[in-house]
């Protein structure tokens, strides 16, 4: 199995395994996220991704839905990124959900990630895009069975207001986040998706450089600036 997910990934909404595995040689990419919320993925397709990579692969669940959290483990990805946080007790739901028992409620079986050996503990990220995750922020970090905060700059944008991810109380936003993930002994991970923010950005455990398509446009960009 690959090892854990750290420093810059690149976000994967659109790009199907064979063009994930030849774009992917020697580009430096820390990790993986595969996006089943916003991107042309469902559960199904973790699993031919994760076989053309040896990338720590993230999966950014569709849903808190138990059976679906459970299914995308079972895919054998390091771990999960939780959207449609508010709450404490959302995170309490979540921990059941991805733990084993006697911490949680997730069954086993011979899924893929039995089979390839993939971590009896995978990464819990809950998504800080909500004001009530925002205000929970240090009590999100401090719940058990969590291993991080995830911030989306965007969602928290228009959960503040929408000023715009590179506003002063969006920016103060993330850093309240990444001091709670700090004080808490837990990993503090963003989407970025710009070069206006990447400077504005504290220091992250893991960071979402872009999406392939943003990637791919730059390649395409600089393939014909002459």
């Amino acid at each position: 199995m690959s090892t854990a997910p750290t420093g810059p990934g690149l976000w994967l909404t659109v790009l199907r395994p064979a063009a994930l595995e030849a774009l992917l040689v020697e580009l430096g990419v820390g990790w993986l996220g595969v996006d089943l919320q916003h991107g042309q993925y469902d559960v199904a397709d973790l699993r031919d991704l994760l076989r053309v990579t040896d990338l720590p692969v993230l999966a950014r669940a569709a849903s808190t839905d138990f059976a679906h959290l459970g299914a995308v483990l079972d895919s054998g990805v390091a771990g999960v990124i939780v959207p449609s946080v508010d709450t404490v007790e959302d995170v309490r739901a979540l921990v059941r959900a991805v733990r084993l028992p006697p911490v949680g409620r997730r069954s086993t079986g011979m899924s893929r990630s039995a089979v390839v050996g993939a971590p009896a503990h995978p990464l819990l990220l809950p998504m800080v895009e909500t004001r009530g995750a925002l205000d929970a922020a240090a009590a999100i970090a401090a719940t058990p069975g969590v291993d991080g905060l995830f911030v989306g700059p965007y969602d928290l944008s228009l959960a503040l207001g929408g000023p715009g991810p590179v506003d002063d109380r969006v920016l103060a936003a993330i850093r309240t986040v990444v001091q709670a993930a700090r004080e808490h002994g837990v990993l503090a991970g963003a989407f970025s998706g710009s070069r206006d923010l990447d400077p504005h950005l504290p220091p992250l455990d893991l960071v979402a450089v872009d999406t392939d398509v943003s990637a791919l446009r730059a390649g395409v960009r600089g393939l014909f600036a002459d």
